[in-house]
């Protein structure tokens, strides 16, 4: 997606504003990347890639050209790009933003704290993503008859500045052969990044359950967030807003209900991945309507048992302090099953 240099100075503040979200301090604007050599030369380009070696970057005067690793001293970029490194390199972490083995940056400094015989490549800041896929079930036979079958996802795309966040979850149950649970939620996420850690989302929270006689109700949120940790495997932002609920009851007419929401997302990992932990919530609190509070939480764990796939334990939370006439305000659900992670 990108950011277009313009200039004049309102954009070029805005630029300078936006860049900060990938390095601390203070950050240059520049018109093309530009690669410093250590015999003192300067070429200037687009980068390329930089694997076995050979660091390709593409001129106006020379097409593309080929320059060896060895002799770079360093060099800035006009736009973010991934640096992976030789096994055992020692990865600073007071600097851009790490994603496991890799940092995203905008400039290698000569003589700072990335040694650059230690990068393996670089490529440009493309679309990357995580995920998982999660699948749970159990059936008893005998004096008790029941089935239940849960799934889940989540999706967190990243390109340049912006972040798109899909989370989804269904469950369905049957006990004596007649259904006793029915409900799915998805929330959408978009966060469009104004520094290193500050992004405004526009939330979308859309929520079904047969057994609280829950049609639809939506949930649109726009308002500001903060990564406190902002690692891709290790991280927890915070957001909340003005919201517009969207309610529709079979036992109530429609409404449209004005309020205030929040959301948390917290995601922690340990030896390399193979064990997770995570909580997720949306809270809203409506202005009218008896003041209703509502809270979705999530929160799990999973250990991974092959390659990528992982046993998963789920406990979910669903909070209304105004339920439909006579059903209760409170909902909660064990899930166990297998998940398989997505990384690109």
């Amino acid at each position: 997606m990108g950011i277009l240099v313009r200039r004049n100075c309102t954009w070029m503040a805005l630029r300078v504003a936006v860049v900060t979200w990938i390095v601390l301090g203070n950050a240059a604007v520049y018109a093309a990347d530009v690669i410093l050599l250590k015999n003192g030369d300067r070429v200037s380009g687009n980068i390329i890639s930089m694997e076995d070696t050979i660091l390709r970057v593409d001129t106006d005067y020379a097409d593309v050209i080929k320059i060896d690793w060895d002799d770079v001293k360093g060099l800035t970029a006009d736009q973010p790009f991934w640096v992976s490194f030789h096994d055992g390199a020692i990865i600073p972490d007071d600097i851009g933003v790490r994603d496991r083995d890799r940092l995203i940056l905008l400039s290698l400094e000569p003589g700072g704290p990335i040694q650059l015989d230690k990068i393996k490549t670089i490529n440009l800041f493309e679309l990357s993503y995580r995920g998982t896929l999660g699948l749970g079930g159990s059936a008893t036979s005998g004096n008790t008859n029941t089935q239940s079958l849960n799934a889940s996802g989540t999706l967190t795309v990243y390109k340049g500045w912006h972040r798109l966040i899909l989370d989804g979850r269904a469950n369905r149950g049957k006990a004596q052969g007649e259904v006793n649970a029915q409900n799915a939620n998805l929330n959408t996420r978009w966060d469009y990044f104004l520094t290193k850690r500050v992004y405004i989302p526009l939330i979308n929270f859309l929520e079904n359950d047969k057994f609280q006689n829950l049609s639809l109700r939506n949930t649109t949120i726009l308002g500001v967030g903060y990564d406190v940790l902002d690692h891709r495997s290790n991280f927890l932002t915070i957001a909340a807003g003005p919201n517009v609920v969207y309610q529709d009851f079979t036992s109530e007419p429609s409404q449209v209900i004005p309020g205030f929401s929040w959301q948390t997302r917290w995601n922690l990992e340990f030896f390399g991945g193979d064990l997770k932990f995570w909580h997720d919530h949306t809270g809203t609190r409506d202005i009218g309507h008896d003041n209703a509070l509502r809270v979705n939480a999530n929160q799990g764990v999973s250990v991974k048992i092959y390659k990528d796939f992982s046993i998963r334990f789920e406990y979910t939370v669903r909070y209304n302090s105004q339920p439909a006439e006579d059903r209760k305000s409170t909902d909660s659900t064990i899930n166990f099953g297998l998940s398989l992670d997505l990384l690109g």
